[in-house]
């Protein structure tokens, strides 16, 4: 069974996962990736998937030629989306959700300058964030010329450094500062809205969501051990993990590739 996993920076963690032991995967895997949050953003030519004019330079893949010519998704069954969902919270991004908006039943620090809104609020603008974001594109550009299997992946929570991740460039975030002893529950919350949003709009696509670990959405943060420098980038051992899900739901036994 072919696969490819089309994504963002986050697909690093699913390559070193593949380079030092296979990953748990029992299938032949390939990568067609490049950074940007809340990306990859691409176009269609036939049944090509190209970058957008902006990261035509920025493509990384194992296919031999797609870098150049794009990845022919007639050469695979199934599809992985990496890492769908709202991007990582910076503070130098001013149109990110989490800078202009604020959970009022949550927040302990009502000093920065955001709007204070209810659930309801905060769920309905991250729904128009995502359905308008690249990866949720990318979604359905796949699914008008693929008919095999496609999977998603879900974001993963950030790790508990996110408490010590201060603002002091365009890299940090004020979330622990903000919801203070809240901030695990404030991205439990953020999260599971956002795997609900991802489902609803998934489902008319007959994509498979994997969501986080129960455990790492119910505590709000991913166990440090799954970590890197970046709270929300993860490593080789997360990457192990995404890949047994993807896995068990292709039904394929966990191992190393024929």
């Amino acid at each position: 069974m072919k696969l490819c996993v089309v994504g963002n920076s986050h697909a690093a963690a699913l390559k070193g996962a593949l380079d030092a032991d296979g990953g748990g995967a029992s299938v032949d895997l390939s990568f067609y990736v490049m950074p940007g949050g809340a990306g990859p953003n691409l176009r269609i030519d036939g049944n090509r998937l190209l970058p957008a004019p902006l990261n035509k330079d920025k493509v990384f893949s194992t296919v031999p030629g797609a870098g150049t010519d794009g990845l022919d998704l007639s050469l695979f069954d199934v599809v992985v989306v990496c890492a769908v969902g709202l991007p990582a919270h910076r503070n130098g991004d001013a149109a990110h959700i989490l800078n202009r908006l604020a959970l009022g039943s949550l927040i302990q620090n009502a000093s920065v300058d955001r709007q204070i809104v209810s659930e309801a609020v905060m769920a309905s603008e991250m729904e128009n964030v995502l359905r308008a974001s690249a990866n949720q594109q990318t979604i359905q550009l796949i699914r008008s010329v693929f008919s095999g299997r496609i999977i998603v992946q879900v974001c993963p929570l950030p790790t508990r450094a996110i408490s010590a991740y201060k603002v002091t460039s365009e890299r940090g975030s004020d979330l622990a500062t903000q919801y203070g002893d809240n901030v695990w529950t404030f991205l439990g919350w953020y999260y599971r809205t956002q795997i609900s949003l991802i489902t609803t709009c998934a489902g008319p696509l007959d994509a498979h969501v994997l969501a986080p670990q129960p455990a790492f959405i119910e505590a709000g943060q991913t166990p440090s051990k799954f970590g890197t420098p970046d709270p929300w980038h993860m490593n080789t051992a997360y990457g192990r993990l995404v890949l047994k899900q993807v896995c068990a739901a292709l039904g394929q036994p966990i191992g190393p590739a024929a």
